[in-house]
């Protein structure tokens, strides 16, 4: 859709829409038909619950169609991104956890039933923000949105070879996370399974973030490489990457330098190795940021299929390592340096590939994005030396003022550093 919106081609946004539109509904169909007596004989041959097993039925009955309304919300929620009306979907999310945590409280002192109120109340948060999507969009897309049936089977098959295309990585993503907790519980105990759940929430956390940069700037990515304007799509790509990776840098600072004293108001007993494992997942996704807006120009281009299948085989490959370095004998942190090596490669592989793809300046990149990004960490490192000479929270405020400094005078051009004292001003007047 932002493609089709980057060429101004209203007929094919509303095209692109309904072709979506008519997919995630048979998904859904589907996911509901197929689901439910799978789930049910799942449940009446190998659940064990105590309670009355009806509400076990029911919880089960309640996801699936949660989660089959919200996949009809995919082409409403991806019009609003391709539009950059960011607000409505933040706004969702922010209500529904809101919501959570006061049922979730609510649930410690009322209601007998808990997991019934509970699995409901999840179901609700995941289908409602359909609702908020479809009402959005019918009142400012209404052309866009407008209902009509799509008979070029040709339509469909691309987004179908496209959203093909875009699983592998995903499922590769999902092999080297689940793999890895595979590999922990075959040859470690369950102090280094804790400390890798403990680290995996923070590394969710910060990828959380990285994944917020690159989607606002990914819409203006697509648009730009659909106008044909090729200055613009190469300064967002190295804008993307050099944000991306100073973004994650800076949330991940506090846990780089006094993880010790954030873990232990978190925890009353920090598992041993959560410290290491933490900081390694936090080098591997700062290493895996740097290329986050080489990942939307391909996908702009289409040609995602050689690129997807590299990436994923990289990725792959580096649990295989990881597994065989810990069969060996190597400690629970091989692995994880077994995956810093990998998307180090995968990191000099990505600009080849594009540069395969598409016709793309990869000096302007190293230019505007790595080099910049290389100072910034090389001039932040310098500040660790402090650690032990000052207070911890004092530590930490020093520390997080010295990399903003360094963030403005190296990180941002000075165009930028204008657009942001400008937008700053305008701000302040209003208030």
């Amino acid at each position: 859709m932002s493609i089709a919106i980057g060429k101004d081609d209203l007929e094919e946004t509303n095209k692109t829409f309904n072709v979506n539109l008519v997919i995630h509904i048979l998904i859904a169909i589907l996911t509901v038909l197929l689901a439910m007596p799978l789930a049910h004989w799942y449940i009446s041959n190998y659940v064990n619950y105590a309670g009355n097993i009806r509400d076990v039925y029911l919880v089960c009955d309640i996801s699936i169609i949660a989660s089959a309304i919200s996949f009809i919300g995919v082409p409403y929620n991806g019009l609003q991104l391709a539009e950059e009306r960011f607000f409505v979907y933040c706004s969702t999310d922010v209500g529904a956890a809101l919501l959570k945590l006061v049922v979730t409280w609510l649930l410690i002192d009322h209601w007998e039933n808990k997991v019934l109120i509970y699995a409901l109340t999840m179901a609700v948060m995941t289908a409602y923000p359909t609702l908020i999507f479809v009402i959005y969009c019918r009142h400012h897309f209404p052309n866009i949105v407008r209902l009509r049936l799509v008979r070029d089977l040709q339509a469909y098959w691309y987004v179908l070879k496209f959203s093909f295309g875009v699983g592998i990585g995903t499922a590769m993503g999902m092999v080297k996370h689940q793999g890895t907790q595979l590999i922990i519980n075959a040859f470690f105990n369950t102090t280094v399974n804790s400390a890798i759940a403990v680290a995996n929430v923070v590394n969710q956390f910060i990828q959380m973030f990285a994944f917020n940069i690159s989607k606002s700037i990914a819409p203006q990515i697509y648009k730009s490489y659909a106008a044909n304007d090729e200055n613009r799509y190469t300064y967002l790509v190295c804008l993307s990457s050099r944000m991306t990776f100073m973004v994650m840098l800076m949330v991940s600072l506090p846990f780089l330098l006094i993880p010790e004293t954030l873990f232990g108001l978190w925890l009353k007993e920090i598992p041993d190795g959560t410290l290491i494992f933490s900081r390694l997942m936090i080098f591997d996704i700062l290493i895996i940021s740097l290329n986050s807006g080489i990942t939307d120009i391909v996908f702009a281009s289409g040609k995602i299929y050689v690129y997807q299948i590299v990436v994923s085989t990289l990725a792959g490959i580096s649990v295989i390592t990881g597994f065989f370095a810990v069969k060996s004998g190597c400690g629970s942190d091989s692995l994880f340096y077994c995956y810093m090596l990998f998307s180090f490669i995968t990191f000099l592989i990505r600009p080849i590939i594009l540069l395969q793809i598409i016709k793309f300046k990869i000096w302007v990149l190293i230019k505007e994005s790595y080099f910049p990004v290389f100072l910034v960490s090389m001039l932040t490192a310098p500040v660790f030396l402090l650690h032990n000479i000052l207070n911890v929270w004092i530590f930490l405020a020093v520390a997080m003022l010295w990399y903003m400094i360094i963030v403005w005078i190296m990180g941002l051009h000075k165009d930028e550093r204008t657009a942001i004292i400008y937008k700053t001003k305008i701000l302040l007047t209003r208030i």
